[in-house]
This record gives structure tokens, sequence and C-alpha cells, in this order.
């Protein structure tokens, strides 16, 4: 081990204000471990709110106090969500979207779209980045107080990707002599970027990206070793880009520290409610899905953490709520989690990924993993075909018992949070039309609904399989260009008459369900992510209530884009089954869904 050194980690927008990060956080114990001295900065906060109030002044100040007071009512909370909405709406930009909507912050380029050389212009215009003055006039100033002698910049989210290497180039430029480290999830996921001719000029800004784990590779970073001697880095070598083999002995999770998060700047909540990863990767291999690329052993057995460790953790952090993110935290796991904590006296809930596992068709099961601590759960529910769920690797969903599972949870007292996907390659577009009478018989078990169209995610196994012709019902197109883009989106669907106009179509439908869902709106003004059970669901209902009596609805969506989606739907369910609707309101097509489902259920076997 090199002398003790100064560190500087960032996390840069855009991501979610409602979470905290998590891989800078276990990077910070570490390095703090080994007698480095680390400086943290929530960027992806601090910027949207010093935009915020650049644009909207003292009415922006007031709201953000609001949002993070715990006796704020819920009116206040939605006449404050509201504001951002409003004076995000007015953020100018020709090359640039940004918008805080609900619970999410977007920001698009207009100018990249996943190009190397479109990323190389957009550096050499920085000055109009939307968070260019706040690098300038802030967080440089950050920078230059710590007096690091390696700054890390983290990307897990691809929206980061334009903002983190604004920032590597302005601290290049101001601040020579730093080593500059890129790090996170993303550089996982674009390995073929790195072969690109053009690629090699990044280097220019930064010095070394760790492109999976982190934790080994940073220390030794930290600790002076040069990047072309640090497993799991990506370097220059003159003009040719090196990618180095990851290391031969993955890190021990039993032996991470505790994370260390900066308490200085606040989530958009009332509390603070870490962050948790206990779990490498994903065990399942769910074929639309890379979100583990970034784990060393992606794709292989996971390294788990121990029940015991996990709750040490918690009691050290000292919360009573914790925001689970690894892939998939199982009902037995959760059960010796909640064990542990009750050995060592410390009480603590949760919220977490699980699978719709027939295990929950068992009410007691769902009572005992309430009494355990978990308090919300996400899951993918995807399809309702089982041949799309066997075909994506999900056979263990079966769509007959998501009622009865969505039922014992709400009764136990668990928030659910569903996933929904459309366009999985060959599934018809009748199929995803059953959703929304699914959604409307099932919704008040549900607190929260996710739809999203298929997409041909790089490093995913389905990614894997249509590169190499082998994914039925879809064939890649066009060169591969946008290798910074994490998903492959030049393919085309080939059977059963299945196109992205229609998706998008029953996407919009979908959409609009979402909206008309009974928890739509309080839980525009209370996102899952600030709530993490804060709230009971009696409580929220009242809520729902008070916004409905008090304030607007939330508007549907845009009417030509629901016209041109049921049209779209008439002449899918033409050429799909012969049947001859005409769908001239959203009402229409729910009545057809409920006879599908109705259809279903009277023709399956006994």
């Amino acid at each position: 081990m090199g002398q003790p050194k100064s560190i500087y980690l960032t996390y840069p927008p855009a991501s979610s204000v409602w979470h905290l990060p998590m891989g800078i956080a276990y990077l910070a114990g570490i390095l703090h471990e080994r007698g480095h001295h680390v400086v943290q900065h929530y960027g992806y906060i601090d910027a949207v709110e010093h935009v915020l109030r650049a644009h909207g002044g003292e009415p922006v100040a007031h709201a953000l106090r609001d949002i993070r007071d715990p006796n704020a009512p819920i009116l206040r909370r939605h006449d404050a969500r509201r504001l951002f909405e409003h004076v995000s709406s007015g953020v100018a930009s020709d090359t640039e979207t940004f918008a805080v909507e609900r619970n999410n912050v977007r920001f698009d380029s207009r100018v990249f779209k996943g190009r190397v050389d479109e990323l190389r212009r957009v550096l050499d215009d920085r000055e109009r980045h939307v968070f260019y003055d706040y690098f300038a006039e802030v967080e440089l100033g950050r920078v230059r107080a710590a007096d690091p002698d390696l700054v890390g910049i983290s990307v897990a989210d691809e929206r980061q990707l334009v903002s983190a290497c604004v920032l590597a180039s302005l601290i290049r430029d101001h601040i020579p002599g730093v080593t500059i480290v890129m790090g996170g999830n993303y550089w996982a996921r674009v390995l073929d970027g790195y072969h690109h001719p053009e690629f090699a000029g990044f280097f220019d800004h930064w010095d070394a990206i760790v492109y999976a784990e982190g934790f080994q590779p940073m220390v030794a970073l930290a600790d002076g070793t040069p990047p072309a001697l640090v497993p799991g880095v990506v370097w220059r070598d003159r003009d040719v880009v090196r990618l180095n083999p990851l290391a031969p002995e993955p890190s021990d999770y039993e032996a991470l520290p505790t994370p260390r998060f900066d308490r200085g700047i606040r989530q958009w909540g009332p509390d603070f409610v870490p962050p948790l990863y206990t779990m490498s990767n994903c065990p399942m291999r769910c074929g639309f899905c890379a979100i583990a690329a970034g784990s060393d052993t992606f794709l292989h057995k996971p390294r788990v953490m121990s029940e015991r460790r996990v709750a040490e953790h918690i009691a050290a952090l000292g919360v009573d709520r914790v925001d689970f993110v690894d892939e998939y935290l199982t009902i037995p796991r959760q059960l010796k989690i909640g064990r542990e904590l009750a050995r060592i006296g410390h009480r603590a809930t949760w919220q977490c990924y699980l699978t719709a596992s027939d295990q929950l068709l068992n009410p007691d099961t769902c009572h005992r993993l309430a009494a355990a601590g978990c308090s919300g759960v996400q899951l993918g529910l995807e399809s309702l075909d089982p041949a799309v769920l066997k075909q994506e690797a999900k056979p263990w969903n079966h769509p007959a018992n998501y009622g009865r599972i969505l039922r014992n949870l709400s009764e136990a007292g668990i928030q659910v949070h569903v996933f929904i996907i459309v366009g999985v390659p060959g599934e018809p577009i009748n199929r995803s039309l059953r959703w929304l009478s699914f959604l409307e018989e099932c919704g008040d078990d549900i607190l929260t609904i996710k739809s999203g169209r298929y997409r041909l995610t790089r490093r995913a196994p389905d990614e894997s399989a249509a590169s190499s012709g082998l994914l039925g019902g879809l064939q890649v197109t066009g060169t591969d260009d946008q290798v910074l883009n994490l998903n492959r989106d030049q393919f085309r669907y080939t059977v059963g008459g299945l196109s992205r106009k229609r998706v998008e179509a029953i996407r919009d439908l979908l959409e609009e369900a979402c909206r008309r869902h009974w928890a739509y709106q309080v839980t525009s003004t209370i996102p899952w992510w600030t709530n993490r059970g804060a709230y009971t669901l009696p409580q929220l209902r009242a809520a729902a209530g008070e916004l409905r009596a008090h304030r607007p609805p939330e508007p549907s969506i845009d009417p030509s884009h629901l016209k041109r989606g049921l049209a779209k739907v008439t002449t899918a369910l033409r050429e799909e089954l012969g049947l001859s609707a005409h769908l001239a309101s959203y009402e229409d097509a729910n009545d057809v869904s409920t006879s599908l489902r109705a259809h279903d259920d009277a023709t399956a076997p006994a």
C-alpha cells in the first residue's frame, strides 16, 4: 500500500434524485478502510437543484424544503412536484431535453444518440450542455477544495454519460495533474465501443475506465499502480485502447466494509434511506436483461453476503428503512435477514426486487415476509403469455397466479410495484392488450406500474442471440454504429405482423391504463422511491382521495397518441384474430381486453 491519498468520488447528473448511489458508497468505505481521505459528491442531486433554482428562484427553494419535510401535507408536496415540472419545462436548450417529470428526471441529448463522433462533438461544444454552468461554477470549486490525487466519476445510467464526459473534460483542463477515472455499470455494457477507431481520443479527457467491479481496481489505482497493470481497467497505449482482463479472484462480498454515504446532500425525501447491494449479480438469466453486466461474475454464480453481515451493515448505518437494490432478493434470504436483525435487536423494514414466485400463493408466506421486515416488492410480471415468459427465461412466472399473488401481498401490507414489457419478439399485440383488463381487475392490489417496450439490451442473452441470428421473431438490421448506446435499437420484427409502431401503440394504451390507476396521482407526488414503506396503503389511499378532491387530475395521454394507438391495435386485432372491432375509445379497448381474458378463462384446461 502506498501513501494515503485524497480521493474525490462523484455521481453526475442526470439520474434519480430519489435514490442514493450504491457503488461509490461501497468504494468510499473500502478506500477509507485503507487510510485514504475520501470526499463524495452527489452532483446528480445538486446539479438538478442548481438548474431549478436558477430558473425558478425562491419558490423552488421553498418547494425543495417541502419535499424533505416529513410533516409537509400531501397538497404541498403535490404543488412542489408540479412546480419542478413547470420550471424544468422552461429550461431552454436546442441540444438537450431536461425535465423533472413525476418520478423521473429526464435528460436526452438531441445531438448524441450513441455514436462516438457525436459524443466528441458534444465535448467540443460543451458550453451548451445544460449542466455546464453548474460544473463550472460549483463542482470545479468542490474538486479544487478536496485537492484530490484521484477523481472517480461514476456512470451507472446512460443519461449520465454526457454529463460525466463534460465534467471530466473540465477537470482535465482546469485541474491538470489529477488522475481521472471513469467507472460505473454503464462501462461494462459498451465493450464494443472501446474498439472504435476514434474512441482512443476520449483518453485526452481521462486516464482510465474501470469497466466492471471497482472494488479492486480503484484500490490499486489509488495506491498508484499504473492503469496498464490494473485488472478490470481500460486504458490508452499510445493510440490503441487496451482492455485488461478482470481480476482472477473476484472480491468477497462478505469482506466488504459498511458503505459510507455523504449525508451533506440528501435524496429527495424526508429521511435517509440508503441502498444496499448484497449479491454480486442476479442468479437468473432473463433474456432481456443485462443489469448485472457490471459484475465480475455476470451470468455466473453470484457471490452472496451472509444475512448476518447484511444485518450488521443495516445496524451500523443506524437506519430503520433500507432499499435493497439486488436484482433479486429471495424469500428465504429475506426471512433470514429478518431473523438476524431480530437477533441483534435492530428493527428495520425494506423494499426489494422479487420474482412472482408461486411460493407467494401461500398467504402465510406473504405475512411472514411482512413480519420479517419486507414492506414493498418490485415484481417483474413482464407478460401474460406463458410461452413468452418461457422464451425470455422466466418460466417460473405463471400469469394465471398473478392476481392471487398480488392480493396476498396486499393483504399482508406489502406494497407492490409491477413491471410490464410489450413488444417481446413473437408476442402478438392481442396478448399485450389483455393487460388493460388485468390492471383494472387487480389494480387495487398494485401501488405503482411501470410499462415499457422491449429493447435489445447490450450484453443481455437476447442481444447475443440476435447478433448470431438465433433470436426468433427479430432480426438485427443495419450497421451497429451507435456503440455507446446501451440498447441495440437497429432491429426489426419478423413474425406475426409485429412492428415498432404497433408496439408503441399498445404501449400508449398501457400508459393510459396507468394514468387511470387509483394511485397514479398520489404516487406521482410521493414516488415509490420516496415512499419505500414510509406510508401504509390506507394512508396512501387517504392521500389519493385528498388529491382528487383538491387538485386537478393528472392528464390523459395526448389524444392524437390515443387515436393512433387505437387505430393500430384495431388493425392488429383484425390481422391476428380475425376480430372486427372498431376501437374508438379507451373504453372500447378495455372491453375487448376483458372479452379476450374471459375467453382465456373459459377455454383454460381444468
